[in-house]
């Protein structure tokens, strides 16, 4: 999958926050910003990203400003975090991976 992969950007978003919660850590704002080395996407399409999060309940305290005719400004802050939600999506697709790891290397042992 590409560095710019949907998935990949709610993958690295989702697993900082829990890593930062873990770790009694504040997330960094400046972190959690486009068209940076780990979410290098345009602002519109990062927004998107974090305005999904939000909507699906993956995270919390991010601020979604509704602007007539154009996409929302999203505002993120400190205070931003993971939900339990986000948690489970995050476990169920690590283990989603593990298994697709775990084909992919039975399948290229059974190839002839």
């Amino acid at each position: 999958m590409a560095k710019d992969d949907y998935f990949v950007l709610v993958y690295k978003f989702l697993s900082y926050l829990y890593k930062c919660l873990k770790g009694g850590k504040t997330p960094q704002e400046s972190y959690l910003h486009c068209q940076t080395k780990d979410f290098p996407v345009e602002e519109t399409y990062f927004n998107y990203v974090v305005e999904n999060l939000m909507k699906d309940g993956f995270i919390e305290n991010a601020l979604i400003i509704p602007v007539d005719g154009a996409n929302p400004i999203i505002r993120i802050d400190n205070s931003i975090r993971i939900t339990p939600k986000g948690i489970e999506y995050l476990e169920e697709n690590s283990s989603m991976k593990r298994i697709a790891t775990a084909l992919k290397e039975v399948i290229d042992i059974v190839k002839p």
